[in-house]
């Protein structure tokens, strides 16, 4: 009988180290796998917002209308006033963004004011900026064609909702209209008008 006990005692204090040690060891790692699953999400949104890019392209060359599912776990979505379609969220990630373009060319050469200018033909008609903790903003800017001095633009206008939060959503990207203005720049200024709507 005292046999029996002790073999009983010493198998229960060998399965308590052994959940002392798996809690120790969850407890320490938590935090990376929590770092590694938000850089997972990270890549997934940046992935979605060169998707609603790819859209935004065609709509306005062909002038159509397309759809982008869209899911946020967190964060938000929205049409800045800036011509930009943007993603705000609060990550905890390895290290914090500093202003890098993940595609297209951020120029740093200005048409007036804080629009910026590229080259039609060598610059994307926009570019994916990424920063923080993570913000994500899909910005349009002026093409400029230097033979004739002419430019064009990409330019959002937001759609009756603009904006949305955590869930599972849907970017309508549909083209509305061209028209033709005059911008200290260029001789003339062609802009496709495309609204984005999220429901």
């Amino acid at each position: 009988m005292a046999t029996g006990q002790s073999t009983l005692i010493g198998f229960l204090i060998l399965v308590g180290i052994g959940i002392s040690v798996i809690t120790t060891v969850f407890v320490w790692a938590w935090p990376n796998i929590q770092t590694v699953q938000n850089q997972d999400e990270v890549f997934r949104l940046e992935n979605r917002m060169i998707e609603v890019h790819n859209a935004i392209k065609k709509v306005a060359n062909e002038q159509g209308f397309l759809t982008v599912p869209f899911t946020l776990k967190k964060g938000r979505l929205f049409v800045s006033a800036n011509n930009s379609f943007t993603y705000k969220g609060d990550f905890r990630l390895p290290q914090v963004y500093q202003n890098r373009v993940l595609f297209g060319n951020r120029t740093n050469r200005f048409l007036g004011g804080t629009d910026e200018i590229g080259i039609l033909g060598s610059d994307e008609p926009g570019y994916l900026l990424e920063r923080g903790m993570v913000e994500l903003s899909l910005k349009y800017i002026f093409l400029n064609d230097t033979r004739n001095g002419k430019c064009y633009r990409i330019k959002l206008t937001p759609g009756a909702q603009a904006a949305a939060g955590p869930g599972d959503h849907v970017v309508f990207v549909k083209w509305v209209d061209e028209n033709t203005t005059n911008i200290g720049g260029c001789n003339t200024t062609t802009q496709e008008l495309v609204s984005m709507h999220i429901e």
